[in-house]
């Protein structure tokens, strides 16, 4: 598998260069100011060849007003559900694989930060390893009640998931509210499809905010079982997350 082929022209001009397609998919739900926040994260990503999916549930008014004021480009495309019914997170997920251009598709939650080296680097490291998707065991976490920043101990942290867009349509996410992308990362990982990146925290902060699809004592298991990092590495976080240009967490 390579990320980036060359074809030599047949008039002899230098070789076309064609990288995949990945596409950022976004479920988001009333969190306007978030999501706001994290199109600057994609529109800040070095990676050339990119597109954004937004997908919201049309009773979901602060979204959809947030939208109705943007001027998007053209590798943001917007996905309106217009349902009685009210989804699960799962179903949503799974639109979004579908409403995905890119060969590629990787998770974008509304609520956390992503460094603008991520889709570069996740890409290269599934490409490098001949793998169909990438994961993190490592991520920074903060708590933007208390203000304070950890590092959890390894594991496959499913919100970081990257990977070819067949693969995650042969393996829906399962029809619930919440945990949906826990046994999809299994299979993928028992399958021998994902390759782990173990040394790149800096690429994806995960923030809880207190309105989070997964409730408070969720959050402090993972507290419970990491180191919480330093007063300079916590302001430099707390900076780019108040920022609106291309800042970067320390790695």
């Amino acid at each position: 598998m390579e990320m980036i082929k060359t074809e030599e022209g047949d008039d002899g001009r230098m070789p076309s260069i064609h990288i995949p397609l990945i596409s950022c998919l976004c479920v988001t739900h009333k969190k306007p100011e978030m999501l706001k926040r994290v199109i600057r994260c994609f529109d800040n990503q070095s990676y050339p060849n990119k597109q954004m999916v937004i997908v919201y549930e049309e009773a979901d008014l602060p979204t959809h007003q947030f939208i109705n004021r943007q001027v998007f480009g053209s590798n943001i495309k917007v996905v309106k559900i217009d349902t009685v019914k009210k989804l699960t997170l799962g179903e949503l997920r799974n639109i979004s694989v579908k409403e995905a251009d890119g060969s590629y598709v990787c998770q974008w939650d509304d609520d956390d930060w992503y460094d603008a080296e991520r889709l570069t680097e996740q890409m290269n490291h599934l490409t490098l390893h001949g793998k169909s998707g990438s994961i993190l065991s490592l991520w920074v976490v903060f708590d933007a009640l208390t203000q304070k920043a950890y590092l959890p101990r390894r594991y496959l942290w499913e919100g970081s998931i990257l990977c070819k867009r067949e693969i995650m349509l042969q393996n829906p996410y399962p029809s619930v509210p919440k945990g949906e992308d826990t046994s999809v990362i299994r299979i993928l990982y028992h399958h021998g499809e994902l390759s782990i990146i173990n040394d790149m925290p800096h690429l994806y902060v995960y923030i809880y905010h207190g309105n989070n699809t997964w409730e408070y004592e969720h959050f402090k298991k993972i507290i419970a079982n990491s180191y919480e990092l330093d007063p300079e590495y916590t302001e430099d976080i707390k900076a780019v997350l108040s920022d609106s240009d291309d800042r970067q967490v320390t790695d």
